[in-house]
């Protein structure tokens, strides 16, 4: 019985997998990562998460395959028993990959090698770790186009998942798949990891494809397997039915998306626009569509990027990343000796042994686990259970860089204090740019009451990035949906936005900075004051020349100093600055917006 989602029923060759430790592992990982410290509610794990996409995938699968229309040549279903079951299979384990607190620790290990890849022999150690081998990872790129590019796949939870995918796969057996079983799992990989591909790469090479199709059969023919878990052309896709509902209900947010509604009405279809077959929906499912989207950015606003959250995940990932000489995992195949927690990826025997119980670990100071446990005769049992070591080095407590006190100051909410955040959209290209070259030290200047202050409060000054979008970037994630009429339902067209509603967003990307004070005791009146400084100079460009000249004279833009004391507008200036607020679209918002004045 699913909270979500009601009684729901698997197909038993589903069972092979989820009853693997491997996919089990997901009971370990929360859904939220660092969500669950602000909505206490949100306790939901992956592996919940994973079984909801795969049941919503075989609905959909099903639902198309009983619209398909029976003039359709050569095609007795759009899904062979076959293709259904990789759909399921990869929709099931499209997360498996996930490390511990979800996406946080592919954040960490993404600003790891950001960093790497500056040092000397940085990029030879990438390259070490990247396969030019297609059919390990579902795919196609050599190894020097990522090195050129400075990625690392394996890094990301997708390429993860479809390197499970084939560990799985070799270890079961599926007798329908058994025939060709190399090329399902390829295709199950490509599921996966087909959000992650460039699409003219997809369109343009038919060799893409894995399977031998039926004569006279292309790629075109079955280009919507992959609009099915993740969805690349437009994000529509059942990844986000599951989480978006899931998500919403353990905050108490309404989701008024309904993807029953969406598999009744769903059909596949050839477009003439580019000679594929595409899913496509009915034109007066397209405001439902919207909403999807709306859900999409109302989750990330008031959950997923909630203020608290942005800085809690933010303590999590330098957790992760300070342990990473700290914490090891003990490989058993490949002879190395042991790996740093943000390098378990590249062994998943080792990266298939940490979860969110890492954190417990670190917070009980533990130097050695090791729990040798008993096995059963069943030799897959015995391998299962095969015994590894997590070995943590004693932490000191004390250490300001020690993971400890990260999650110590999670635990004790000793959290920076949130200044507020500027908004990209308010300004035009131009100001942006030149904000985004101005360096928060010169907040610090702005700051600082003596010139000895300015390394101190520089180093206390936090400014973390945020996006929010509809999940295409500035696109409109309708516009290259297809959709068909009730009276020529054989000729998909698209929809624009303004024929679905005049009101619907004219953006559908934003970026915001928030800024954060690194004061952890209750010294609210210094919070205020760097608040005050942080708003004006993040503004003084925007000024009239009068009082941007008045604050330049105490602290020069580019950081020098011009004078020792502290000497902002000046009395006789208030009134002027109380008009200039008034008449500007601010900037900023914060909870310290009334002692700005």
């Amino acid at each position: 019985m699913d909270p979500v989602h009601g009684s729901i029923q698997l197909d038993k060759y589903l069972f092979k997998i989820i009853d693997r430790p491997e996919f089990q592992r997901l009971r370990k990982i929360k859904q939220f990562g660092g969500v669950y410290y602000v909505y206490p509610g949100g306790v939901h794990t992956r592996f919940e998460h994973s079984i909801g996409v795969c049941y919503i995938a075989g609905q959909l699968v099903d639902a198309l395959n009983k619209h398909r229309p029976p003039d359709e040549e050569n095609l007795s279903k759009w899904f062979t028993q076959e293709e259904k079951m990789c759909v399921q299979i990869a929709a099931l384990c499209h997360d498996i990959g996930h490390g511990p607190f979800s996406h946080v620790y592919d954040f960490a290990v993404k600003e790891y090698y950001k960093e790497l890849k500056t040092k000397p022999n940085g990029l030879k150690e990438m390259k070490e770790f990247i396969t030019s081998k297609e059919d390990e990872y579902g795919d196609n790129k050599n190894v020097d186009s990522y090195v050129e590019k400075k990625e690392l796949p394996k890094a990301k939870h997708k390429y993860r998942s479809a390197l499970i995918v084939k560990r799985l796969m070799d270890k079961l057996t599926f007798e329908e798949l058994e025939k060709d079983k190399d090329s399902y799992i390829r295709l199950i990989q490509h599921m996966i990891t087909f959000s992650e591909r460039d699409l003219n790469d997809v369109e343009t090479k038919e060799k893409f494809w894995p399977i031998e199709l039926p004569s006279g059969k292309t790629y075109k023919d079955k280009a919507f397997l992959f609009e099915i878990v993740a969805n690349r052309i437009t994000g529509i896709d059942v990844d986000k039915m599951d989480y978006f509902a899931r998500d919403a209900r353990s905050v108490g947010l309404p989701n008024s998306f309904d993807w029953r509604r969406f598999t009744q009405t769903a059909k596949i279809i050839k477009c003439d626009e580019d000679g594929f077959h595409h899913i496509c929906s009915r034109d007066k499912d397209a405001l439902s569509l919207y909403e999807l989207f709306h859900t999409r950015n109302v989750l990330y606003r008031s959950v997923y990027r909630h203020k608290t959250v942005v800085i809690v995940e933010d303590l999590i990932k330098k957790a992760l990343q300070n342990a990473t000489i700290k914490v090891e995992v003990k490989g058993k195949d490949d002879g190395i000796e042991s790996y740093p927690l943000l390098k378990c990826w590249q062994n998943m025997d080792a990266f298939l042994l940490i979860d969110d119980s890492i954190e417990d670990f670190i917070m009980k100071e533990v130097h050695v686990i090791t729990e040798p446990m008993q096995s059963s005769d069943d030799s897959e049992t015995t391998e299962s259970q095969q015994l590894q070591q997590l070995c943590i080095k004693k932490a000191d407590s004390t250490d300001e860089t020690s993971p400890r006190k990260y999650f110590i100051d999670i635990r004790d909410r000793k959290l920076p204090k949130f200044l507020g955040r500027t908004n990209k959209a308010k300004l035009d290209d131009t100001d942006w740019k030149k904000w985004k070259d101005w360096k928060h030290e010169d907040i610090a200047i702005c700051a600082a009451k003596e010139k000895s202050e300015v390394k101190k409060i520089k180093e206390k000054i936090i400014p973390l990035p945020v996006k929010f979008s509809y999940g295409k970037g500035s696109k409109d994630p309708i516009q290259p949906h297809f959709f068909y009429g009730k009276f020529y339902p054989q000729h998909p067209f698209h929809i624009e936005k303004e024929e679905v509603s005049k009101i619907l967003p004219s953006n559908f990307e934003e970026e915001e900075v928030f800024w954060y004070y690194d004061m952890k005791d209750d010294h609210d009146d210094e919070t205020k004051a760097i608040a005050r400084s942080l708003w004006e100079c993040l503004n003084t460009h925007k000024l009239p020349t009068e009082f941007k000249s008045a604050l330049e004279g105490s602290y020069a833009r580019k950081g020098k100093l011009y004078k020792e004391e502290r000497n902002y507008a000046g009395d006789d200036h208030l009134e002027h600055f109380q008009k200039i607020i008034e008449s500007l679209s601010l900037l900023i918002t914060s909870p310290y917006k009334d002692s700005l004045l």
